[in-house]
């Protein structure tokens, strides 16, 4: 069994899904490496700690499973899963390039239609990424990533190769991507850089209809992504 980090005694939550706010919670704890690959996710000591019944708890630990975070297996219960750092290596390498792909086909494919709702997610996103240190740490993830995922989505869709689209979403349900923002959540000039410039960068290339700008803008946006997290990862010892 893994005790609950010290610190995390007595938490108050603070946003209206309890469910949403635990699996934050511990995902921080993850990430961090408080709760190392291995550990044993107890619904009793996790429903103590945050105060509440095993419901919410139940549910957070399933949003985790879905990430790859944690493994639930029958009588065993809840188990943190992380991959090697050498998988993570491989699924930053592979998504840069293909989400590059993705990006130099929505230039000749993405509609006059498709381009406005893409600049209408951002100014969303954009929102989200300003309403930082005004919002809790769960409420500005959950939005950033909302608006995030929406728009490069968007670009996925505008790609118009259904393969190509699953393909990418099989490698981002290996670790949760959006662990960046997290990452960079209280370092404002990282998280504009990376959710208002570069996206920005990223429209105007769709915008000009230019394949190959559009391609090495995404590459470069997905790969320093990937080095965020692992040197983040790599700081925190998160691979033991």
């Amino acid at each position: 069994m893994c005790p609950p980090p010290p610190s995390a005694q007595g938490e108050t939550l603070a946003v209206a899904s309890l469910a949403d706010e635990i699996a934050y919670r511990l995902r921080a704890d993850i990430l961090d490496g408080r709760l190392p690959f291995g550990a044993r996710l107890q619904h009793e000591e996790l429903a103590a700690r945050f105060g509440v019944s095993r419901t919410p708890i139940r549910e957070a630990l399933r949003q985790l499973q879905a990430l790859n975070l944690v493994e639930l297996a029958p009588n065993r219960g809840a188990t943190v899963r992380t991959p090697s750092r050498a998988e993570l290596v491989e699924v930053y390498e592979l998504r840069a390039e293909m989400e590059g792909f993705a990006c130099a086909l929505a230039c000749d494919r993405a509609s006059t239609e498709d381009l406005d709702h893409l600049e209408r997610t951002q100014e969303r996103l954009t929102a989200a990424v300003t309403s930082a240190g005004r919002v809790d740490d769960a409420e500005l993830d959950a939005a950033v990533t909302e608006a995030n995922t929406a728009f490069h989505d968007l670009i996925h869709q505008a790609a118009a190769n259904r393969r190509l689209t699953e393909s990418i979403q099989a490698l981002q349900s290996v670790f949760p991507r959006d662990s960046v923002w997290r990452v960079i959540a209280h370092d404002e000039t990282a998280m504009t850089t990376m959710n208002v410039t570069e996206h920005q960068a990223i429209s105007a290339a769709l915008r000009a209809r230019t394949p190959e700008a559009a391609r090495k803008v995404m590459r470069d946006h997905v790969r320093a992504a990937g080095e965020i997290l692992l040197a983040h990862l790599d700081d925190q010892r998160f691979w033991g």
